[in-house]
């Protein structure tokens, strides 16, 4: 079986064991963010869900840190350091190593194809519809997100798009 083949048979067994753990774990948690990303080198993939109270109090936390760090280079006249550190006015937070539930359910992969970011993003695509329908889910607000070579939490599929 080619690596492509082998890696969406193992994202899937990752999915379903999440939505089976969830269901019987945590069976009123309501999803507002979901990540699923894969560390080509360790071999290794993970989904982890996020409430929106957590996401909040993570923006607030992080907000409050960038503020000190943003002054001081302002009054430093130091604009492109500064520029690192303006708050975050976002109301999702997307580092998914302070999900509320991260690291949830893991897979570890005997190989990951080299071209694994597009068979992600499929993979991703049907996550988010598998998730929606079987899941709690905030239904205003849910978005899902993976990562890529650049970022932990890149191409995103959000439920306000989906909604015709």
């Amino acid at each position: 079986m080619e690596k492509q083949s082998t890696y969406i048979i193992e994202l899937s067994k990752m999915l379903e064991n999440a939505i089976r753990r969830m269901k019987i774990e945590h069976p009123n948690f309501i999803i507002y963010t979901t990540s699923i990303w894969t560390d080509h080198s360790a071999k290794v993939s993970a989904i982890s869900f996020d409430s929106k109270s957590n996401s909040l109090q993570n923006i607030d936390a992080s907000n409050i840190y960038n503020k000190k760090h943003y002054d001081m280079y302002i009054s430093e006249g130091n604009f492109k350091m500064a520029d690192m550190f303006k708050p975050n006015e976002s109301d999702r937070f997307c580092n998914p190593a302070d999900f509320e539930l991260e690291s949830f359910e893991e897979f570890n992969h005997n190989s990951v194809p080299s071209k694994w970011y597009p068979t992600l993003v499929k993979f991703g695509k049907l996550a988010f519809e598998k998730i929606v329908w079987e899941l709690n889910v905030d239904e205003d607000n849910f978005e899902l997100g993976i990562n890529s070579t650049k970022d932990w939490y890149d191409k995103t599929w959000n439920i306000r798009n989906s909604k015709g």
